[in-house]
């Protein structure tokens, strides 16, 4: 993984249910060649983050992002963490790779983050 750590941290998330928030544990890095920060999520509980984008990405922008004037749309790269739950959603690569285009987001597989 290239990059250096600059701030890591656990974030809960809702899931649905009162009884069973999710848990993420976060890194985010220097950024890369291209002034994008990356960020990798890792899920600590059986939740599937990427499955929760929208809440996740709500969360990470209010919590951490407003703080430093940060857009995540236009300048952070999300990196999850795949276990063997999504690999068919990353090709069979160990991360899925999620940027937003100017219009929505979009996810591809990655060998590492940028």
């Amino acid at each position: 993984m290239s990059g250096e750590v600059l701030f890591e941290r656990d974030i809960l998330f809702p899931t649905g249910n009162i009884n069973e928030p999710g848990s993420i544990h976060i890194r985010v890095l220097s950024p890369n060649q291209n002034a994008r920060i990356p960020l990798v999520i890792e899920s600590k509980t059986s939740h599937l983050p990427y499955d929760y984008l929208d809440s996740i990405i709500r969360i990470l922008q209010t919590d951490i992002f407003d703080r430093i004037l940060v857009d995540i749309k236009k300048n952070v790269i999300l990196y999850f963490k795949v276990g063997k739950e999504l690999i068919n959603k990353s090709n069979g690569k160990p991360y899925i790779k999620v940027i937003h285009n100017g219009t929505a987001f979009e996810s591809t597989g990655a060998d590492s983050p940028e």
